[in-house]
């Protein structure tokens, strides 16, 4: 999708294999388009758009150097920029205000430059923890710059840079929350990391283990611990081989059902379901229409988790006055954050269900 498109945005749980899957598609990258900038970034603990441009700069790779300074150039030539802030620009100093305060001029100068000829690709990570840390601390201008931010980036695709854009939570309910235009992300392909499925759990597990290089591992110890597993995400499977292969040695395959419950489950179930938990309180932040619709959406579908809601069996759970689009906004939310999945098939309604055994549980636990 990233090469044949403006690109993609993955949002969804942590510790299920998003930020590895974006790793490894720019590593194909490189290997397939060995001229192509790829740049990575970690929005994570970053407080402003200005750190994220400088951080842009600086990521260039060095194989692209003639980018590199004609965007720097555009940038530090530009009249309408104080000389404060080319001089920021040019020293990589993207936390000084000046900077942010020319922020729109400067991402402008950058537009102008990039040609469809450099193939820029760009991997933004966390970007809605940099959005949310933009909107909570600044009460006043907050929207309007994360509009700007947005819209740049929109702009950025439309002059030829493929985007990946991912986050451990769903940037539609934060655009709901603070009342943001959502179609800035509307020409980005939606994609997920659902867990392994078929025979990809058992190569996967066979893959740690050649990797290893545990003795004493057998095929009944995979078998035993993809049963305990229950939701087979990478970083699931991972831990459990990890927990079952202290010191190199594979588990007594008596002991593998005890050490699930007392060292595996406990840790990640408890990471994934506060990260649900976390959920649900800021949905109660969203427009009244949305904050009581969603925990009633959530309800049907794990009323009878083995079946699929179609659409028209959702649409009874609407509040007066409410219609399809803010039940399809409620739908986005939930997929993006990880609780629903959806599946169309041929000649057929959309039709939601939970997005893993994982969701299931929790609901269970929690209910």
């Amino acid at each position: 999708m990233i090469e044949r498109s403006n690109g993609a945005r993955l949002f969804g749980l942590r510790r299920t294999g998003k930020s590895t899957e974006a790793r490894a598609l720019c590593a194909r990258l490189r290997l397939k388009e060995p001229g192509t900038p790829v740049i990575e970034i970690d929005a994570q603990g970053m407080a402003s758009e200005a750190t994220l441009l400088v951080e842009m700069l600086k990521k260039i790779p060095a194989n692209a150097k003639s980018l590199s300074d004609r965007l720097m150039t555009a940038m530090t030539s530009d009249s309408g920029i104080s000389q404060v802030a080319r001089d920021a620009i040019s020293k990589h100093t993207g936390g000084s205000a000046d900077v942010q305060a020319y922020f729109g001029p400067l991402m402008q100068a950058l537009e102008r430059t990039l040609t469809h000829q450099d193939k820029v690709v760009l991997v933004i990570d966390e970007l809605p923890w940099l959005c949310r840390s933009i909107l909570e601390h600044d009460a006043t201008q907050g929207r309007q710059r994360i509009d700007l931010l947005l819209a740049s980036l929109r702009r950025l695709r439309d002059r030829g840079v493929r985007m990946l854009l991912l986050g451990s939570v769903g940037m539609a309910a934060l655009l709901r929350q603070y009342g943001l235009h959502t179609e800035h992300l509307n020409d980005l392909g939606l994609l997920e990391v659902p867990p392994l499925a078929d025979d990809e759990p058992a190569d996967y597990l066979q893959w740690l283990v050649t990797g290893s290089e545990a003795t004493g591992w057998t095929d009944k110890h995979s078998q035993q611990c993809l049963e305990e597993c229950g939701a087979h995400y990478p970083a699931v499977i991972h831990l459990a081989f990890m927990k079952l292969s202290v010191g190199g040695r594979a588990a007594p395959l008596a002991r593998i059902e005890a050490i699930f419950a007392d060292k595996v489950r406990p840790d990640f179930d408890a990471a994934i379901y506060a990260q649900f938990d976390r959920r649900l309180q800021l949905y109660r932040q969203l427009p009244d229409g949305l904050s009581s619709l969603l925990p009633k959406l959530l309800d049907a579908a794990m009323r009878h988790p083995q079946q699929c809601a179609a659409l028209a069996d959702l649409r009874p759970l609407l509040a007066e006055g409410a219609d399809d689009s803010d039940l399809r906004d409620a739908l986005a939310i939930l997929r993006e954050d990880g609780f629903l999945s959806v599946r169309v098939p041929r000649n057929a309604a959309e039709q939601w269900r939970p997005a893993s055994t994982l969701v299931v549980a929790w609901w269970a636990q929690s209910h």
